[in-house]
């Protein structure tokens, strides 16, 4: 069982709550496969397979996860004290994480869910709990942070940008619920929308500026792993996706100019877009300096699989609105280095868990 009395310890790797990452990876891989990178004909139904497939198997993992964590290992007692850890507090947002991500996935791959009065309010209700938790995690631990005497510089990783990414994805989430639900809940649903992204984006641009600084000025990658440098990619992508949907639907809030906002909101989309693009390069880069330490064989590695999945879920979008089909292409290729590193990935955790289980057998 893993030990809850020291906050720093690191957990079991069948106890961390970082696989629920494994969740938000491959339920994120599903809305890419729905979309039909490229949209080449005869991959258009192997895409609808599986994504259906991954966002079930990503539903049943949450659950079993769950079960698990909080019912039989009881990961909740000690969790105060992991949660104000800089090691182990943002991993956590990963539970919260997965529930919106699962809430974007069914809007996608079941489009017709979001349009009936009980498909919507079980989406809200999803998005509601899996965004106040993520908002709840973010003011725990930034609080913690804050107050603390001594806060090594090196214990800043790119599990950081987890909490953030799970509040943009509350944006975007209801964002797209406010132009489906009732009249009466439009304008508040849209203000809370741009509220998250606000509040969303801020922390992001401030937690990347200390990110940053720490790469620069203190240890490096090394202590953290490569996957942490493909986590920042995360808020990145769904701020651009958040920003696009939440001017593209705000006709309330937008009143006369609501089409120059969803335009500046594109602009600012691509801009962000491009930043990404070359924060791969560079991660890119790093991980192939690793080698064979790249992939830890923990749940850590999960970190390189949302984050791909999301940028390309954001290359397609823009791609589609611009009618551009050189972001199509690009789009495909992102595709097919994250149905790679999915296998990869995957083929790793079922290692490390036939690893785990050996030790603790």
């Amino acid at each position: 069982m893993a030990q809850t009395g020291a906050p720093d310890r690191p957990l079991s790797v069948l106890d961390d709550p970082a696989w629920f990452g494994a969740v938000m990876g491959s339920g994120g891989t599903a809305i890419v496969a729905s979309m039909h990178p490229g949209r080449i004909g005869f991959l258009t139904a192997i895409g609808d397979v599986t994504a259906v497939l991954l966002l079930v198997a990503s539903g049943a993992a949450f659950i079993a996860l769950c079960i698990r964590d909080f019912l039989v290992k009881r990961l909740g007692r000690g969790l105060a004290d992991r949660l104000h850890s800089p090691m182990t507090g943002p991993a956590y947002a990963t539970i919260p994480g997965a529930i919106n991500v699962l809430a974007v996935g069914v809007i996608t791959v079941w489009p017709a869910t979001i349009s009936t009065p009980v498909g919507w309010g079980v989406l809200a209700a999803l998005a509601g709990v899996g965004t106040f938790l993520g908002l709840w995690l973010t003011v725990t631990f930034f609080a913690a942070a804050f107050e603390h005497e001594q806060f090594p510089a090196e214990d800043i990783s790119g599990i950081w940008f987890i909490p953030e990414t799970v509040v943009l994805l509350g944006s975007l989430l209801f964002a797209q619920l406010a132009t489906t639900g009732p009249p009466a809940a439009e304008r508040g649903l849209e203000v809370l929308a741009a509220a998250l992204l606000g509040a969303g984006g801020l922390l992001f641009g401030l937690t990347a500026v200390i990110f940053v600084n720490r790469l620069v000025l203190h240890p490096g990658v090394h202590r953290t792993g490569a996957p942490a440098m493909w986590i920042m990619i995360s808020p990145l992508a769904v701020t651009s996706l958040a920003l696009q949907s939440v001017a593209g639907g705000d006709h309330v809030l937008g009143g006369s100019w609501t089409s120059a906002v969803h335009e500046v909101a594109t602009f600012g989309a691509a801009g962000l877009w491009g930043f990404a693009l070359w924060w791969i390069a560079t991660a890119a880069v790093i991980t192939r300096h690793a080698g064979r330490a790249a992939l830890t064989y923990t749940a850590a590695d999960w970190g390189f699989v949302f984050p791909s999945a999301a940028m390309v879920i954001a290359t397609l979008t823009l791609g589609r609105w611009w009618q551009s089909g050189l972001v199509e292409v690009i789009g495909f290729g992102l595709g097919v280095l994250l149905a790679v590193v999915w296998v990869a990935v995957a083929t790793g955790a079922i290692i490390s868990m036939r690893r785990g289980r050996h030790r603790n057998a």
